[in-house]
C-alpha cells in the first residue's frame, strides 16, 4: 500500500470537491417561466398617519412575480415610445407605467372598478429588476404603496384592488384581485 503525500492528497480532496460541486450544480437547473410576467397575491396592509397635508391611509400591496427573460422594471430615464408619458394625441399613455393598480368597490354584492380620477390613475412604476442586461429568469416580490386620503371612499367601504404589471416588451400578466379592505373614519 502506497501512502500519499500530504500535497498530493489535499489535489485528490480538491478534486473530489470539484466533481461532487460539478455533481450538485448539474442537478439544479434553470427554472423555466414563461416569458410574460406571471404574479400571484401575497398580502394587503392598511395603515392610518396624519401629517400637516391631512389624514390619510397608507395601502400596501404585494404581489410575488416571476418571469422568464427577466426584463421586469422601468427606469428615470424611460420616457421614450413606448414609455412616454402622453401619447401623440396627448392622452396618458398606459405603458408609461408598468405596475396597473384598480380600486374596485363593493357595491350590491358586486367589486366594481372605481375612477376617482381619470387623470390621475392610481398605476405607478417599479425600477428596473435585472441589472445584467441578460435574459435569465428571475422571481420574487413587489410591494406597491398608495396613499388613498380619508374621504376618498365612504365611511365603510369595502375596497379590493385589481393589480397587473407589465415587462419591457410590453407584455402584460395575469391580472389579480387583493383581499378587501375596509375603509373607516
Amino acid at each position: 500500500m502506497t501512502k500519499l503525500s500530504t500535497p498530493s492528497r489535499i489535489m485528490g480532496l480538491a478534486m473530489l470537491m470539484l466533481f461532487v460541486g460539478l455533481a450538485v450544480s448539474s442537478c439544479i437547473a434553470t427554472p423555466d417561466y414563461p416569458d410574460t410576467p406571471e404574479i400571484s397575491f401575497k398580502s394587503i396592509t392598511q395603515q392610518r398617519f396624519k401629517t400637516d397635508d391631512g389624514t390619510f391611509d397608507s395601502v400596501k400591496v404585494t404581489i410575488s412575480f416571476r418571469d422568464g427573460d427577466g426584463d421586469l422594471g422601468l427606469s428615470n430615464d424611460d420616457t421614450n415610445p413606448p414609455y412616454q408619458q402622453k401619447n401623440l394625441d396627448g392622452t396618458l399613455n398606459r405603458f408609461y407605467n408598468n405596475y396597473f393598480f384598480q380600486a374596485q368597490v363593493l357595491r350590491n354584492g358586486e367589486y366594481r372598478d372605481t375612477i376617482l380620477n381619470k387623470d390621475q390613475p392610481y398605476d405607478g412604476r417599479y425600477p428596473l429588476l435585472n441589472n445584467t442586461g441578460r435574459a435569465e429568469p428571475l422571481k420574487g416580490d413587489l410591494t406597491f404603496s398608495q396613499r388613498v386620503f380619508v374621504g376618498t371612499f365612504y365611511y365603510g367601504s369595502r375596497i379590493r384592488y385589481k393589480v397587473s404589471i407589465v415587462d419591457r416588451a410590453l407584455h402584460e400578466s395575469n391580472t389579480i384581485f387583493t383581499d378587501p379592505i375596509l375603509f373607516v373614519r
